[in-house]
């Protein structure tokens, strides 16, 4: 019983992972946002001013992206961007009849991957099931 005691004390502490969906430049510091960083420890106002001042400079204001949030150990912070929200840009590219053209589906797969990543027959199967789930047509 002490062993384990002691495996665990000796144990490094584990990174903290939150995995969020953001809107380009528009993060404020207040819920749910603030919230959900809060059970984290990261103070919301220093994140929501990192976060917008990178996500203006590689995307359009108000486009949905998701983001993967890591804190360390030591209190610091760091996140990734993980692509535009496939849903997101499915409503974009589709008309009033929610139909989408073959030509656009293209567009939505590549957009919807991080930045400098191979489109993998994953996302494209994620981009199906979409598809289906939201009751989206393909034009041929």
């Amino acid at each position: 019983m002490v062993r384990e005691k002691e495996i665990y004390a000796s144990r490094p502490p584990a990174v903290t992972f939150v995995r969020l969906l953001l809107p380009t430049g528009e993060a404020i510091s207040a819920p749910p946002l603030s919230a959900i960083l809060g059970q984290v420890q990261i103070n919301s106002s220093d994140f929501c001013k990192q976060f917008n001042a990178l996500s203006q400079e590689l995307y359009e204001t108000g486009v949905l992206i998701n983001v993967h949030l890591f804190k360390n150990p030591d209190g610091t912070f760091y996140f990734r961007f993980r692509g535009i929200f496939m849903p997101f840009l499915m409503f974009q590219g589709a008309n009033e009849q929610k139909a989408i053209p073959v030509e656009t589906l293209f567009d939505i797969l590549r957009l919807s991957q991080p930045m400098d990543t191979p489109i993998s027959f994953f996302k494209a199967k994620e981009l199906f099931g979409s598809l289906r789930a939201i009751r989206f047509r393909v034009l041929l």
